[in-house]
């Protein structure tokens, strides 16, 4: 899975493009885009949030194993 940084830039890329050009873009063409966009802002909101949990687990879990060595 993509990270979420990468999944952002792409929906910013997309979200210009959009505003550039999306009056000259056929109907056919704004929905394919339009729902790339979407797709694509899903995908982030789902691994941003999939990071973030990840990281909550690996934070006590690297307390833990930090606190063994030493006793």
């Amino acid at each position: 899975m993509a990270k979420a940084g990468q999944l952002k830039s792409k929906v910013d890329v997309l979200k210009k493009k959009i505003e550039t050009k999306g009056s000259s873009m056929t109907p056919l063409r704004q929905r394919q885009t339009r729902k790339r966009l979407k797709r694509l802002q899903r995908a982030h909101r789902t691994a941003a949030a999939l990071e973030a949990r990840a990281a909550k687990r690996a934070k006590p879990a690297a307390e833990g194993a930090a606190a063994e060595p030493a006793q």
